[in-house]
């Protein structure tokens, strides 16, 4: 894919438009990625308060009361529910996959089938994580719009 960037100091909105002849997958992902990229959310490690960015967010998991964003080698204690993640990030591909799990659907590597009617995904960063049974219907339904290309993974 060829990638274009022209400065314009007379530009008064910084704007970006994508050109395709389907809106697959990885294009949305790069849409959303454009329209929420300043979209960073306060995580806390060691006393310190570090901005994440969203998209750089592989899952999100709760553990006794506490959620945790999980990034590529960092994890940091979020201020958010679980079902706050899962519903203000969904456009940007996140879903559930267990009572405990939020993960996002463009860091995932390979799913396969696992015992008990359960799937396994593996991560960009080589994490496997487990889709319960319970949400693997909805979780095959996202992935799916996500490979179709559709505009909405809500």
């Amino acid at each position: 894919m060829r990638v274009s960037i022209h400065e314009n100091p007379s530009v008064t909105e910084d704007h970006a438009e994508i050109h395709c002849r389907h809106a697959t997958g990885d294009i949305l992902w790069a849409a959303g990625l454009l329209e929420k990229s300043g979209e960073r959310i306060m995580g806390q490690r060691d006393g310190a308060e570090t901005p994440l960015s969203v998209p750089c967010i592989f899952y999100f998991e709760a553990v006794e009361k506490r959620t945790f964003a999980c990034l590529e080698k960092e994890v940091f204690e979020v201020p958010l529910s679980l079902k706050e993640a899962e519903e203000q990030f969904q456009s940007l591909g996140f879903v559930r996959i267990s009572k405990s799990v939020v993960v996002n659907l463009y860091r995932i590597q390979s799913v396969r089938n696992d015992f008990e009617m359960r799937l396994l995904i593996r991560l960009d960063n080589q994490e496997t994580l487990v889709i319960s049974r319970h949400y693997r219907d909805g979780f095959r339904q996202r992935l799916a719009a996500a490979l179709q290309g559709r505009r909405s993974l809500s």
